[in-house]
């Protein structure tokens, strides 16, 4: 797609304050973020996201916003009654702002041990979907691995699982992104629990009460680095709106 073209996609994107009929409940505020020097670890939504070596301002503020305007518009479009058609109408999205997806799967993982709450579960799945980054999904894993030592009302923390909550299931998305040659790589594993772990903070949930069971999934995308770039001044007009509400720096 050309770059006219995807600023003409980017200037319709059906957003929440444009959607006639919102799903959720009214967005909260979380600690303002500069969208132009983005670290290293940030929430996006229902995203925990990683930028991995050397990736510039522009880079990352519209994958950031790339990821964000796929998940409004999925959680805002009448279309979408399923878990499924959520992920649908996100990569949909996507791909419309030149992201190419080039691989991914499902599969559905047990807990084995007990007494441990599911962020503690998440991380070997992790450890394993982001096998062969230079990070490793580091920070992500460090930012679950330090929830057992932090008020579970944070700010971040609160926006990830409202973000995550959609129809019968709570998904939580993990992003690791980098710069490979001409373009930006990005790694996503998804967690999925059903409706059984109920509208608490899932993340701090004591499996031994609960259904230890979630369906994992993985996917691969890149898009042009110089293009990605390029219609970054276009996603910040349009979502900004969106970042004091959807986007939060992890206190790493």
């Amino acid at each position: 797609m050309s770059l006219e073209k995807t600023r003409h996609f980017i200037a319709s994107l059906p957003l929440d304050d444009d959607a006639p009929r919102p799903k959720f409940a009214a967005k909260s505020p979380v600690e303002a973020v500069d969208i132009d020097n983005l670290p290293n670890g940030l929430v996006t939504g229902s995203n925990l996201l990683q930028f991995e070596g050397d990736l510039s301002p522009q880079l990352r503020s519209s994958v950031a916003l790339s990821l964000l305007a796929a998940q409004r518009v999925a959680a805002n479009d009448p279309i979408t009654q399923t878990p499924d058609q959520w992920v649908a109408r996100h990569n949909t999205v996507l791909q419309n702002l030149n992201w190419s997806i080039q691989g991914g799967g499902h599969i559905k993982s047990k807990f084995d041990n007990i007494d441990i709450a599911v962020h503690q579960a998440i991380i070997p799945f992790l450890a394993t979907a982001f096998t062969g980054g230079v990070g490793g999904g580091s920070l992500i894993i460090a930012a679950l691995d330090q929830m057992k030592k932090i008020d579970a009302d944070k700010p971040w923390i609160t926006l990830f699982n409202r973000e995550s909550r959609r129809f019968e299931v709570t998904e939580y998305q993990f992003s690791v992104v980098k710069k490979e040659g001409l373009n930006t790589t990005l790694q996503m594993a998804c967690a999925r629990f059903d409706a059984t772990f109920g509208q608490t903070q899932v993340l701090f949930v004591d499996v031994t009460t609960q259904k230890a069971e979630f369906m994992a999934a993985k996917s691969a995308m890149a898009a042009d680095s110089s293009l990605l770039a390029a219609m970054n001044d276009d996603l910040k007009l349009k979502l900004a709106a969106q970042t004091k509400s959807f986007i939060a720096s992890l206190p790493l």
